[in-house]
């Protein structure tokens, strides 16, 4: 295994590893070490089927399933979402997507999620990343006063969302809104990071919506600048994993006439460490 970070603080290329293999003890667990420390990890050159990508994130947690089944595939496996837009797509991705962190709006929001380029535009659709640990790190003091200490209440049908297909009454009932620390630690490392998904949070504290707003305004513009963020541009087989407690990241546009296949998969933290603190 090669470990090449692609910044001294994030963000890491992996290399040496056949991801459609399994892992020794070894491997699985410098590689998570890598992937923790680094927030994202991009595994070049890998040539992964449905069965293959959920093995490989079984090694490394118990599988995440979306609790929005009209996005899954009515074939296959329940635990592998495709992002297409070729002819046939079962709920077609045909645009950008906004900023936001994977299932925030849960009690136990998903820990990795796993992204596989397996057909890929030629223009846009860059997978974008926010290091919101280092964006913590660097917060001035001013900012830093406005958060620390907060709450914020997450929705799947928050402020931002687009969303390709809408939950069913059932749905809302399963996943309400739900409330966790703005500010949270990593369940293994002693880190500290903002939780933050525009697409999600609907107010910060007790805060109104336009207030919220404003408050969010702030920290995306501190969390966005160049120096927090990872841009990558897709190639074919490229997997990428990314740290939901410690990244945000967005989809950038991209042409409808190119063709574009990706699948994803996804897993969770032990029970014991689950819920954001």
């Amino acid at each position: 295994m090669r470990a090449t970070p692609m910044t001294p603080e994030f963000g890491v290329r992996i290399e040496g590893l056949d991801l459609s293999r399994p892992l020794g003890d070894a491997d699985r667990d410098e590689l998570k070490h890598h992937w923790m420390r680094h927030k994202v990890a991009v595994f070049p050159g890998q040539d992964l089927d449905d069965e293959a990508l959920a093995s490989f994130a079984e090694q490394l947690g118990p599988l995440f399933v979306h609790v929005q089944k009209q996005l899954l595939r009515k074939t296959g496996r329940k635990e592998i979402m495709e992002l297409s837009n070729l002819p046939g797509a079962h709920a077609p991705v045909t645009s950008d997507l906004d900023w936001h962190t994977d299932q925030s709006y849960t009690p136990k929001p998903v820990f990795g999620t796993i992204l596989h380029g397996q057909i890929v535009t030629a223009d846009g659709g860059e997978t974008c990343f926010a290091d919101l640990a280092g964006a913590w790190e660097s917060m001035p003091d001013d900012l830093r006063a406005r958060v620390d200490g907060v709450t914020a209440l997450y929705a799947a049908e928050g402020p931002r969302v687009r969303p390709r297909i809408v939950l069913t009454d059932q749905q809302r009932k399963e996943i309400p809104p739900v409330t966790h620390p703005l500010i949270r630690t990593h369940p293994y490392l002693d880190r500290k990071s903002l939780y933050l998904s525009p697409m999600h949070i609907r107010t910060i504290d007790g805060m109104s919506e336009e207030e919220t707003a404003v408050l969010m305004a702030d920290l995306l513009a501190h969390v966005t600048q160049p120096a927090h963020v990872y841009t990558h541009k897709w190639t074919v087989g490229d997997v990428v994993m990314w740290d939901n407690t410690s990244v945000m990241h967005r989809r950038l546009p991209f042409p409808k006439d190119q063709p574009r296949y990706h699948i994803r998969a996804g897993f969770h933290l032990p029970e014991d460490r689950a819920v954001p603190v």
